[in-house]
């Protein structure tokens, strides 16, 4: 305690207890703003998550919807014309409930004594029990008078179809249902009937709650009055938890706001404990139905919560160090020399410099995340405590990208420049597939502001992993390597140079024009590029290594293990120049394409021709191979989703409206990975670079297109698109088992 104070007191008329104060403050300061500026950007990002999840649910519905209203009426004539036989009455409301998956029945109830024969009520109902299963029953009666139902009343009353509200129906469905009635008119234009077919609310609780925002959200979807339709299982959600959301919903007192777009509304609440928000917005058009979804804070700001306390523990705990840091400085009698103080300053930031460098650098399981077609080895070797070598790869939509980079000069200036190219070219290759455009752009900003005259030799390749079909673009840098696999038994590889076209490099020119070739990679063989730190080494002779001796090591290794390829050379290297300091930086990137052959369980192919009408047969077919595969219903509807939005994107767009040409599915399976490939011979139309949609906006102000690739991104885990042999290749993944 007498040295605490002793220390303060030797602080008095300093401005160092000054200086720790103010940092503490504005440190504490940075911190909450951090922190503000985080939660309202989480804020922003779950409105907008929430609101894409109601439109997505609403499009669902209202499909279903206008499936059941087209369904009514397309079988209306189907009805009017077997009037006059009222046991047809039977095979009419089958034929109408067999048409769609997502129909629970139909029926007719006519005016009493239309049939003297069947009695005062007669009601022909058709079940259906499966996909492939109907029962159909006479179900009226003194039991069940349809005619004091509000249903009947309103559309004997009423011109035109109407949803009715739900109910509970024991006699026809035997669950509770939604349906969708029109009144029905004979020759002479009398009315005789209402028509109506049943949605099953389960249905659509399951529909509604199939995907989510979050793990603990969940959907509600209300009538226009507030009655409930569909919620959540009790297994998920509690009863009393889901009443009460909807009391929220329907209490015209409590406070509610708008989203920042105004297509939804907000309200905010407590419940057992928990805070959380609602987000609920109507269904344009008729039903003008309700849509709830409901998030919780700890989901979403829980971590951020965390976060900030482990931050201000991690402050309170540095300005302890802090603290004590400079009592041993004060008490200190030997004060290091000004000189010292500077070389351990900067030796300490470069080594910062090296680590983050270094953590710009690629992981390995970061490249080879979801495929075993490649195996990929990357090292840098900088000559000083930072370099100016870069490279990088990952993979995206089953391609990978990648590059290899020299920035000219060395040391702290060069990687920072190193840095921004590394993250530049992250950034743009996440939504661009040509190398030539990478490069252009990556160009155009290096040449900004390029007072100092840096320019950057890059080497950039996009591989698609199915297909072998490699893309690339070289600004002046050293010419890749082509390993393939000659003669097992001499125990030598085939050696061979990338033609590469002479592009200027980057940071020169903002005009470069710079040209994309293209080859294809056989299996087995392997690319190796690497910096001129490689064959510019010296020995003590002041000889180069030179690239006859890169190429000879190349051919004796006999592997095409990358890491081993890159061990190699590192070893020979160092044969080579033995003791003598390394001058420039080195770097080396090798990957070795070897796809996977796959044991399939499944291997179909369906042929259209480009005709919106033969999406049935599409749909019959996806369904099909659901059903041999064994996906789960939820699933496989959302797979037919995308397989159908995706050829007819195809449809619409690879062949002009004079135009007619074939549409080929293939699709095939292992057992984990089910793989979708459209193929075309229409013009070149890649889907993948077509604008999404934007979901932000109402149905009136989005304009046409992007939603179908919109959906198809959402329910497949890649989209990968090629143009081969003149014609367009698409292929969807998507991983359905563990």
């Amino acid at each position: 305690m007498n040295q605490l104070t002793e220390f303060f007191l030797s602080l008095k008329n300093r401005k160092e207890l000054l200086i720790i104060i103010v940092a503490a403050i504005l440190i504490e300061l940075v911190s909450a703003a951090q922190y503000y500026y985080s939660y309202r950007m989480l804020q922003d990002l779950l409105e907008k998550r929430a609101e894409n999840e109601l439109t997505l649910k609403a499009i669902v519905i209202k499909n279903t919807l206008n499936s059941a209203e087209d369904i009514l009426e397309n079988h209306l004539w189907d009805i009017q014309r077997n009037l006059s036989q009222p046991d047809s009455m039977f095979k009419a409301v089958k034929r109408m409930v067999t048409e769609s998956r997502n129909v629970h029945g139909g029926y007719v109830t006519f005016v009493p004594d239309y049939y003297p024969q069947k009695g005062r009520l007669f009601e022909p109902y058709a079940l259906l029990i499966d996909d492939d299963s109907t029962v159909t029953e006479q179900i009226a009666g003194d039991h069940h008078d349809y005619t004091q139902r509000l249903f009947y009343q309103k559309a004997m009353t009423n011109d035109g179809g109407m949803w009715v509200d739900p109910y509970e129906d024991a006699e026809g469905a035997r669950t509770s249902v939604t349906s969708y009635v029109m009144g029905l008119r004979d020759g002479t234009g009398q009315k005789v009937a209402v028509a109506g077919i049943d949605v099953a609310l389960n249905w659509l609780a399951d529909t509604i709650n199939s995907r989510h925002v979050l793990p603990s959200s969940f959907n509600l979807l209300l009538t226009e009055d507030g009655v409930p339709i569909a919620q959540p299982s009790e297994s998920r959600v509690s009863k009393e938890t889901s009443d009460y959301i909807i009391r929220l919903i329907n209490d015209s007192t409590i406070d509610r706001s708008k989203s920042r777009t105004g297509r939804s509304n907000l309200v905010r609440f407590k419940h057992d404990g928990e805070k959380g928000t609602v987000f609920y917005a109507n269904m344009k058009g008729k039903p003008h139905w309700q849509i709830a979804v409901v998030c919780y804070d700890d989901e979403v700001y829980g971590e951020l919560k965390t976060m900030r306390l482990r931050v201000l523990l991690l402050t309170l705990l540095a300005f302890g160090i802090l603290l004590f840091m400079i009592k041993r400085f004060v008490s200190s009698q030997n004060k290091l020399k000004e000189k010292t103080m500077e070389q351990k300053r900067m030796a300490g930031e470069l080594h910062i410099a090296r680590s983050i460098q270094q953590t710009l650098l690629p992981e390995h399981d970061e490249i080879l995340v979801n495929t075993h077609d490649i195996r990929v080895k990357g090292v840098l070797i900088p000559a000083k405590a930072v370099g100016g070598d870069l490279y990088n790869a990952f993979v995206r939509d089953d391609k990978l990208f990648f590059c290899i980079g020299d920035v000219s000069g060395k040391g702290v200036p060069s990687a920072l420049i190193m840095a921004i190219i590394q993250a530049l070219f992250r950034n743009i290759a996440s939504r661009e597939n040509n190398p030539a455009h990478i490069m252009t752009l990556l160009n155009e900003t290096a040449c900004r502001n390029n007072k100092e005259n840096y320019f950057v030799t890059l080497f950039i390749g996009v591989l698609d992993l199915p297909t072998g079909h490699l893309r690339y673009c070289n600004a002046g840098h050293e010419t890749p390597i082509l390993i393939t696999p000659d003669n097992i038994s001499t125990g030598s590889n085939q050696v061979s140079s990338l033609d590469c076209i002479a592009n200027l490099p980057i940071g020169l020119f903002d005009d470069v024009s710079y040209e994309l070739q293209e080859i294809h990679m056989e299996k087995g063989s392997t690319l190796f590029l690497y910096t001129d730190g490689l064959t510019e080494a010296r020995n003590a002779q002041k000889e180069m290594y030179k690239k006859d001796r890169v190429e000879q090591v190349l051919t004796e290794s006999n592997t095409s293990d990358p890491e081993l390829i890159v061990e190699k050379i590192i070893e020979a290297l160092n044969v080579f120049t033995k003791e003598t300091e390394q001058s420039d930086d080195l770097t080396m990137l090798t990957f070795n394409y070897a796809p996977v052959e796959e044991a399939l369980l499944l291997d179909e192919e369906l042929t259209l021709q480009n005709d919106l009408k033969q999406v049935e047969q599409l749909n019959s077919f996806v369904k099909e191979m659901m059903g041999r595969l064994n996906i789960e219903k939820p699933l496989s509807r959302q797979l037919q989703l995308a397989v159908e939005e995706a050829v007819v994107n195809v449809m619409e767009y690879a062949y002009p409206t004079d135009k007619t040409g074939d549409v080929s599915v293939r699709m095939t399976s292992d057992g984990h990975r089910l793989k979708i490939i459209i193929t075309d011979s229409g013009i070149p139309f890649n889907p993948t670079e077509a604008a999404t949609a934007d979901t932000t906006l109402s149905a009136e102000e989005r304009p046409i297109g992007g939603l179908g690739i919109f959906l198809v991104r959402k329910l497949m885990d890649s989209i990968n698109y090629e143009r081969i042999d003149g014609k367009n290749v698409l292929t969807l993944r998507k991983d359905y088992k563990e």
